[in-house]
């Protein structure tokens, strides 16, 4: 993203500004007594009007963007809304600003319009990451029935164009925007989301071209369950520049393809440059590689040494931020300075290792090529033709168990060595395991006591230490407690939680003083105790967005108790097994009786983590059967 002050003296022109119907200040009685949002009842807040103007101003080289906005507050679980949070872009020393605030906040007092006016002490701003800082402001006396109202200037020294949004998570009465840009910049338009969205050219002058759009009752995008990045299917246009041409004077191509955003981003100083500085290390990997052969083995020595030696800053980040041999004496930096290192030091041993730049799932699905919405860097190497993903920056990530943000589509590998810039597919995670094995003893009174033992594997074991991170023990054992039925819990031991590597352990004993209902010389109990499902996360009807599960699953589940003497099992549950199309997950229930033992399997599978809606329904109702077959119960008579 480069200024292009050198077009500024080639454009004549005004800055056009949107014809508003509705100005700044103007608030009705009539907004302020609504109670509700007529077309959405249910909806807490609502934005009453929205107007955003993006413009390249020919005088400074800068994008500008003017937004004005009224929210109507319904009730108290509206005051979220009050809060307004901005994220703006930065690159080495120039940034995106905020500037011409001006917020009010009305309320009805009587029959009296009273405003209160935004005090600068109620504005944050913050670094967020290596890409971004944060502007934001609270709106002050902020009851139930006011409007909110504030406007301000985004000025951005880089020439692009924020994404236009149109759905939010309220929903929109009156919705305009404009986009004017110089004439002689092609944009690509894309238009996200399942809303009809059309733009309409506007009155430009000189050398501008104009887009403005109006829409009207825009519902609010709601959450759903099991959605990678929500930010992905709400309906809005995003832009990309593809060229400038100024006949006779300049003719270039943007990242037009996937092959040229490699490109470009290889010929930065960090890709070119910074990664063959190898005497920042050298001595130390020397002393570390001797004596070990196999190149398998290297790689796992120096994935280990860098986790150890670089701490994560909590920043994204393709490229460094400190570099890598400010990296290593401070022993910290961002996601670049820890996976570019990991890079050039499995060079310097020999390893075919290269950088794949990504999108995380929290940033963006690229829907086209670009270079300035990729946010992260990964390791990459190749041994004996196989690959190997890393990101060294969570301590519990492991060579090809990455964090689960970092699975969103693919990558872009920016090999320089050998001239190749293209895509590749991230190396999809062996399934995470989840192995439970369950001995208890019922009694006739009811109660329960028994053994519990589980494993976790790949993935399960990457979030079990993950939960258990920073985690008090007595507070986890508690927590663990209740969300097993409130049991009790002694002997409780967990292993394997402060590596990365291997699985991950828990055993303890347990009582349940209801582990069975006790009626008329019967016992009614739910052979599956703890681990049932009460609630279907799919309720709608249908479903427009993926289903993203984050990584395939396995969870066994291999439960034995033994029942009181003098009972017989009068009735069990039939067993049961639901298939998915196209192998894609299942459900399986099997119970056995084994003289005075139940005997239950179960396992559940998602074999892909991702899904397209098609699905949905399939797997609404595979997760409906599975919430009936697991509540029901076996009858024990007594003789």
């Amino acid at each position: 993203m480069n200024k292009l002050n050198y077009l500024v003296f080639l454009f004549v022109g005004c800055q056009l500004s949107l014809a508003q119907d509705i100005k700044f200040g103007a608030i009705s009685k009539e907004e302020l007594t609504e109670t509700e949002y007529l077309q959405d009842k249910s909806a807490n807040a609502a934005i009453l009007y929205r107007n955003r103007n993006t413009y390249y101003d020919m005088d400074t080289g800068n994008m500008i963007t003017e937004v004005h906005q009224r929210i109507k507050i319904y009730n108290k679980e509206g005051f979220g809304y009050a809060t307004v949070k901005l994220k703006l872009f930065k690159l080495e020393s120039e940034k995106e600003t905020v500037g011409r605030l001006k917020a009010y906040t009305y309320n009805l007092e009587g029959n009296k319009i009273v405003e209160t006016k935004l005090d600068k002490d109620q504005i944050f701003q913050n670094e967020i990451s290596f890409y971004y800082n944060s502007y934001s402001f609270s709106m002050p006396n902020v009851k139930e029935g006011s409007v909110l109202e504030y406007r301000y200037t985004i000025t951005s020294p880089f020439f692009s164009v924020d994404e236009f949004k149109f759905q939010y998570d309220i929903p929109v009465k009156k919705l305009e925007a404009r986009l004017k840009t110089p004439k002689q910049v092609t944009f690509r338009e894309t238009v996200k989301g399942f809303l009809n969205v059309y733009s309409r050219p506007g009155d430009g002058y000189g050398e501008n071209k104009v887009l403005e759009y109006s829409l009207d009752h825009i519902p609010a995008l709601k959450e759903e369950e099991y959605v990678d990045n929500m930010d992905n299917y709400r309906s809005g246009v995003m832009f990309e520049a593809v060229s400038i041409e100024i006949p006779g004077r300049l003719y270039r191509n943007f990242a037009t393809s996937w092959k040229d955003v490699a490109k470009t981003i290889g010929s930065s100083h960090d890709y070119e440059n910074e990664l063959d500085k190898t005497r920042s290390f050298d001595d130390e990997l020397d002393a570390l590689l001797e004596g070990v052969v196999k190149p398998e083995d290297k790689m796992k020595l120096l994935f280990k040494y860098v986790k150890e030696h670089i701490t994560w800053n909590g920043m994204d980040g393709r490229g460094f931020f400190n570099g890598i041999k400010k990296a290593l004496k401070e022993k910290k930096g961002n996601a670049g300075d820890i996976n570019l290192t990991l890079v050039a030091m499995l060079r310097y041993a020999g390893i075919d290792a290269n950088p794949v730049v990504i999108s995380t799932k929290d940033n963006f699905m690229p829907l086209f090529p670009t270079v300035n919405r990729l946010n992260y860097v990964l390791a990459y190497a190749r041994v004996n033709d196989k690959p190997y993903f890393m990101d060294a920056t969570n301590e519990f990530s492991d060579i090809n168990i990455l964090p689960v943000k970092d699975y969103n589509w693919q990558g872009v590998l920016i090999d320089n060595p050998n001239l190749k810039w293209d895509l590749v597919p991230i190396q999809q995670p062996k399934k995470s395991v989840e192995q439970y094995l369950l001995s208890a003893t019922l009694n006739e009174d009811g109660t329960m006591e028994g053994k519990f033992n589980s494993r976790y594997l790949n993935h399960g074991a990457y979030l079990k230490r993950q939960e258990l991170k920073n985690e008090d023990m007595d507070s986890y054992i508690a927590s663990r407690e209740a969300e097993l039925g409130n049991i009790e819990i002694e002997e409780y031991n967990i292993e394997n939680t402060d590596k990365y590597e291997g699985y991950v352990s828990e055993s303890f004993n347990f009582y349940l003083d209801r582990g069975a209902e006790s009626m008329n010389n019967k016992l009614f109990i739910n052979p599956f105790i703890f681990f049932k499902t009460d609630e279907n996360p799919f309720k709608k009807e249908k479903r427009e967005f993926p289903i993203d599960f984050g990584v395939p699953f396995s969870n066994k589940y291999s439960i034995s108790i033994n029942i009181p003497d003098g009972y017989s099992v009068e009735s069990k549950p039939e067993p049961i097994i639901i298939s998915l199309p196209d192998g894609l997950g299942k459900f399986m229930y099997i119970p056995k009786i084994m003289g005075k033992n139940i005997q239950l399997m179960v396992n559940f599978e998602i074999n892909s983590a991702r899904m397209g809606p098609d699905n949905y329904l399939y797997l609404k109702e595979l997760f409906n059967q599975m919430i009936v077959k697991e509540a029901e119960q076996i009858v024990l008579s007594k003789a």
